[in-house]
């Protein structure tokens, strides 16, 4: 008994350490350590592991309820981006709201090259998703590769406006003033831009699919019919390792030209797509900066996007700029990928100009110098400046 409480205290003491490890990961870029990412991307099952031994080290009465109880603390800041209980909002005022649609398609089965039987099954089968959703007046999709899917989605939901660069595409009721797209070299993967005239005003939507781990079935493989003392596992491990370090110094590199792009933005900023990488990650925090986390915001739940055998993954993302009000979010159940689609409600809350002369600004503290800027700008806020 005495041998098994101290094996459980070591245990303790490795999950909190590997925890403590992954509370790291947004501060280190993966390019010169991945490991930390790596970690980031197991902090839903280390938080539950920790949570485990402080109750079962707290019915016992022994002060090492105190190690997990600590390190659940210590990262509590990450808990909202993997748990949330929000609340929808309804609004009267729909000249306000845009409602978005991000969705990693995974080319919906196949379905630009499929045989005609099977053609008529996915389309169907998109169809009644269509049906059980709200149109949506911006749908960014990833991985929508050929022709005819294009001309079922823009058939479906009605879109007159679309653009398309490699697999990723920004469909719009609303017209596209500008766009254009980032180059992200030796991959399908891609970034792409639109400026949309709303109603309300000029917003610029980016849908972004970032490096791609593909890791599927080998992943899946190792989840379902794996064994401990199987060589053909432990090899199958480092394959995944090996393609997993790979691909998260690529996403980093990708997500700091993105972030870069979106800095210079002079509109408001919806950002869309599936990032590859949870909220405790490297990538998260850089794309993420100065941007609303939908989820954060109106999220219910664990919030998942990921459809295979990977637990509590979510990848998938609408970040709005604080322009924005997020009104709802919600990860829809359908599985037509290996993804959920994500729906979001966002509502104006300023009335942006539509004149190149006027530019946004977050002025995040007052500068140095004085007289750079009028004496009454509220600091810690968004603004409309005339240039």
């Amino acid at each position: 008994m005495k041998l098994l409480k101290n094996i459980l205290r070591w245990a303790n003491l490795v999950l909190v350490l590997a925890t403590l490890l992954a509370y790291l990961a947004p501060w280190v870029n993966p390019a010169k350590a991945w490991h930390f990412t790596f970690m980031g991307l197991a902090y839903p099952m280390l938080l539950f592991g920790n949570v485990f031994f402080a109750i079962f080290w707290g019915l016992r009465r022994d002060r090492y309820a105190l190690f997990s109880i600590g390190c659940i603390l210590a990262g509590l800041g990450y808990f909202g981006g993997f748990f949330n209980l929000g609340f929808p909002e309804s609004s009267t005022n729909t000249s306000s709201e845009i409602k978005v649609l991000t969705y990693n398609i995974a080319t919906l089965g196949g379905y630009s090259w499929s045989k005609p039987e099977k053609k008529a099954t996915l389309g169907a089968n998109f169809e009644g998703f269509s049906k059980g959703i709200e149109a949506p007046d911006v749908f960014c999709v990833q991985e929508g590769k050929g022709e005819k899917l294009v001309e079922l989605i823009k058939k479906t939901f009605t879109y007159q406006y679309h653009f398309q660069d490699k697999n990723t595409i920004i469909f719009s009721k609303f017209p596209i003033q500008d766009k254009g797209a980032l180059s992200f070299e030796n991959t399908s993967n891609s970034c792409i831009w639109a400026d949309l005239k709303t109603p309300k005003g000029i917003v610029r939507v980016y849908n972004t699919h970032l490096q791609s781990n593909k890791l599927g079935q080998t992943a899946d493989k190792i989840a379902t019919k794996g064994k401990i003392n199987d060589k053909e596992t432990w090899s199958d491990i480092r394959f995944v390792l090996r393609r997993y370090k790979s691909a998260v110094a690529i996403r980093a590199n990708q997500a700091q030209k993105v972030a870069t792009h979106i800095a210079k933005s002079p509109y408001p900023i919806i950002l869309c797509g599936d990032l590859n990488d949870p909220p405790v990650s490297y990538v998260y925090k850089l794309l993420s900066k100065n941007l609303q986390d939908s989820f954060c915001e109106k999220g219910s739940g664990f919030g998942s996007t990921f459809a295979g055998n990977l637990p509590f993954l979510r990848i998938d993302y609408v970040m709005p700029s604080r322009q924005f009000k997020v009104m709802k979010h919600k990860v829809l159940g359908t599985k037509l990928s290996d993804h959920y689609p994500v729906q979001v409600s966002l509502r104006w809350v300023l009335n942006p100009p539509f004149s190149n002369d006027w530019i946004w600004v977050f002025i995040e503290k007052k500068p140095a110098t004085s007289g750079l800027l009028p004496d009454k700008i509220k600091y810690g806020k968004i603004i409309a400046l005339k240039i």
